[in-house]
């Protein structure tokens, strides 16, 4: 008998039975999703400043500009699409949240400033997570929704009205 071999007698781990060595997995072999509170944060971060891009914004002109915005707000949805791995979305939101800040104050002249906020969100998204971190997640989440609640509510807050 050969010893060693996977599936005669050998301990393998959990990566090396299942094929899914860099994924996150939980006890039953489940994938690992991102929290609801990370998803709705970074729906937040997507959705709360196009509004006053699209709207309000006193710097928006010409025909470049809502393309700009469309492929900014589409940045800022991408770990939107990695919700279903909990490790690529906190990568992602941290990465895209990186990037987001050196092009909104790049961008500040052509009304890309109104994208700034989004990091923020997107980095609090990243930690709000209660199974990982049950105090701190709570946090996280409480402060991004305060965030939210003053981006849109709060005149002045970050963009004019009228």
């Amino acid at each position: 008998m050969r010893t060693g071999v996977r599936g005669e007698g050998a301990a393998v781990g959990a990566g090396a039975v299942t094929g899914g060595g860099a994924h996150a997995v939980i006890g039953d072999g489940a994938r690992e999703w991102a929290h609801p509170w990370q998803y709705a944060l970074a729906v937040c971060a997507v959705l709360s400043p196009v509004p006053p891009a699209l709207g309000w914004n006193p710097f928006m002109d010409g025909p470049g500009y809502p393309v700009v915005c469309a492929v900014t707000a589409g940045l800022i949805a991408l770990p939107l699409l990695l919700g279903r791995r909990r490790a690529s979305f906190v990568r992602a939101a941290g990465v895209v949240g990186a990037v987001v800040v050196p092009w909104s104050v790049l961008g500040s002249l052509g009304g890309m400033m109104v994208f700034l906020l989004s990091a923020p969100l997107l980095w609090l998204a990243a930690v709000a997570d209660p199974r990982r971190r049950p105090l701190g997640g709570l946090v996280a989440a409480g402060v991004g929704a305060l965030l939210v609640v003053a981006m849109v509510t709060v005149p002045g807050f970050w963009w004019r009205r009228g």
